[in-house]
């Protein structure tokens, strides 16, 4: 265990630099850092417990206005076989000033990131990814995990190798990816772009330039009025519902492979068939592409008396 408090000056930053375990950082006094470290490995190979521990001490140390936290063997990439049972738990817990830029990664764990206001930098080896109410560029990965954004504002750019992405309310540019996984955003208001390699996608109440694609699931959006931007939806294989304010003005390209085209709003159209649908809405506007290798495409109003 280690306990440990610093002093810091307005523009602090903070650095995680640890081979395992969760790490959450939150908000706390404004000028004042504080580092809570529990850290355990539990095997019945006590020399190699004690070895471990050795070559990957923990250091928390002030560098100027940085304050870094880290466990890293000193040669990296060491594949530790420790031939037995083994449990390995640490969790690093953090109360910042709210004015922060944070960077911070773990060998293997979940990260957590709650009101900061400075740049956020994340980044795990496998675990999931929570953060809340962030005012500041976020730039965070996982190699396998969820990840969850709650009314965090500016440019967010996030992705997991295998898991779903789930993002409520909060501003700025979105752009998430998974290999494999759903995405579901709502209530975001900015330019967004998800992509997924296998998982459904639900897009509600963006205000903003709307792309989305997915190499297999169905896709279903909820378009607030009035109509933020160009919206362009793309599946491999499954079906799509896009719900349009009734009054919205639509330049409509839809085509499926295999399957049909509907829409519940008049139309004006340039070409018309059971696989494809062209033409206008509302005498024409934003853009609205949508693609299916398999699957119906629906075109149905917001309104529901419509």
């Amino acid at each position: 265990r280690a306990d440990e408090q610093f002093d810091m000056a307005a523009g602090a930053k903070l650095i995680v630099d640890v081979d395992f375990g969760t790490v959450d950082v939150s908000r706390g006094a404004d000028n004042k850092i504080a580092v809570n470290v529990y850290r355990k490995i539990d095997s019945s190979n006590e020399a190699k417990e004690k070895e471990y521990l050795a070559s990957t001490p923990l250091t928390i140390v002030k560098e100027g206005n940085t304050v870094a936290v880290r466990t890293r063997h000193e040669h990296r990439g060491t594949n530790w076989n420790w031939s037995s049972n083994c449990t390995m738990q640490a969790r690093y817990t953090i109360h910042v000033p709210s004015q922060i830029d944070a960077d911070v990664s773990t060998g293997g764990g979940e990260i957590t990131a709650t009101e900061l206001s400075g740049s956020c930098k994340a980044e795990t080896s496998g675990g999931n990814l929570k953060f809340t109410r962030l005012r500041g560029p976020l730039q965070a990965s996982t190699s396998g995990g969820n990840i969850a954004l709650e009314a965090c504002d500016g440019a967010i750019n996030i992705e997991t190798s295998g898991g779903k992405i789930e993002s409520l309310a909060g501003s700025g540019t979105l752009n998430a990816q998974t290999s494999g996984g759903a995405i579901a955003v709502r209530n975001f208001s900015g330019d967004t772009k998800v992509e997924t390699s296998g998982g459904a996608l639900n897009l509600e109440n963006v205000r903003g330039k709307v792309v989305g694609e997915t190499s297999g699931g169905s896709i279903t959006a909820l378009v607030p009025t009035p109509l933020p931007g160009d919206i362009k939806l793309e599946t491999s294989a499954g079906r799509i519902e896009i719900a349009i304010p009734p009054d919205a003005g639509l330049d409509v390209n839809a085509e499926t492979s295999e399957g049909s085209v509907t829409s519940e709003l008049p139309m004006v159209t340039k070409r018309a068939g059971r696989e494809g649908l062209q033409g206008t809405i509302n005498g024409g506007g934003k853009a609205l592409v949508l693609r299916t290798g398999a699957g119906n495409i629906l075109i149905r109003s917001t309104n529901p008396a419509r």
